[in-house]
């Protein structure tokens, strides 16, 4: 049984997948922070999947290249699902990313910390 977005929580839900542990926990405690809840971090496509078959978070924010490869089909899964994306990564431009997924949010890294959290509302706010 998947969660509702939003409507079950009180703080939205971010699906992180990063496979950088340092990246990963940084971006964590950031958002955390700043008022939202994290599922994951994902290093591993597998992962983010079997996350996806019981949650549906507010958005998802997305590493392109993670430990067991590319988080395309992650992301096909999140967008079939309308959750909007956001791919933070240095991988944008050469895997297309724009083009596989013309509706979602980039953030290429690095990226300041007040960019990507606007980013992030920005996302929320287009889910609502």
């Amino acid at each position: 049984m998947k969660t509702n977005p939003s409507s079950a929580r009180s703080r939205p839900l971010v699906l992180l997948c990063e496979d950088e542990p340092i990246v990963a926990m940084d971006i964590q405690m950031m958002l955390e922070d700043a008022g939202y809840e994290i599922a994951g971090p994902y290093a591993r496509v597998t992962d983010a999947l079997d996350a996806i078959n019981s949650i549906n978070p507010d958005v998802a924010l997305l590493d392109v290249r993670l430990r067991d490869g590319e988080v395309f089909s992650a992301a096909e899964r999140l967008k079939e699902n309308g959750v909007p994306l956001i791919f933070h990564s240095g991988h944008i431009v050469e895997d297309n990313v724009a083009d596989r997924f013309p509706k979602a949010l980039h953030c290429p890294k690095p990226v300041m910390p007040d960019e990507l959290l606007g980013t992030i509302e920005t996302a929320c706010v287009k889910a609502e």
